[in-house]
C-alpha cells in the first residue's frame, strides 16, 4: 500500500512538473516578445540557446547558425530601430513533447502577414530557443 502511495505521489509531483513548465514556456515567450518590443537586446539574445539555428526573411536568405551568429542580427537590428515596437502574437499555439515546445504565432502588419515558429528547449533550468523561423507573406493591393 505505501508502495501505490509513493509511485503516486512520484506521478502526482511528475505532472505538475509538466504543467509547469508548459506555463513557464508561454511565459519565456512572452518574456522574449516584451524584450524584442523593449529592443532589449541582452535579454533577447539571452533567451537563445548555443546551438540555436535561425531563418530570418529579410535579413539573411540562408539560415543563420549559432547564439552569437542570431546574436550580430539581433544587434544589427536594434541598432537600424529608432523607436521600440508593439508586436503582438495572435492565434498563439504552444505544443509540448517533454523538454522540448514548439511555438507558433501569426502578425497581421499593414504590408504583411508575419509567421513565427519557436522550438523551445528546458536546458539547465530554463527554456531557451533552439530555433526560430520567421517567415512574411505580402498583403495583397
Amino acid at each position: 500500500m505505501r508502495r501505490i502511495a509513493f509511485v503516486l505521489a512520484l506521478f502526482l509531483l511528475a505532472s505538475a512538473c509538466a504543467t509547469s513548465r508548459r506555463t513557464d514556456v508561454r511565459d519565456a515567450m512572452s518574456d522574449w516578445m516584451n524584450a524584442l518590443n523593449a529592443l532589449d537586446e541582452a535579454r533577447i539574445v539571452a533567451a537563445f540557446a548555443e546551438d540555436a539555428t535561425a531563418f530570418f526573411p529579410v535579413v539573411k536568405a540562408e539560415r543563420v547558425d549559432g547564439g552569437e551568429a542570431i546574436a550580430v542580427i539581433f544587434h544589427q537590428y536594434i541598432a537600424g530601430s529608432t523607436k521600440k515596437t508593439n508586436i503582438v502574437p495572435e492565434q498563439l499555439r504552444v505544443d509540448q513533447r517533454g523538454d522540448t515546445a514548439v511555438v507558433t504565432f501569426n502578425v497581421h502588419n499593414p504590408s504583411a502577414v508575419s509567421r513565427r515558429t519557436f522550438v523551445w528547449r528546458w536546458e539547465r533550468g530554463a527554456w531557451r530557443i533552439v530555433h526560430l523561423h520567421a517567415s512574411n507573406t505580402p498583403k495583397a493591393s
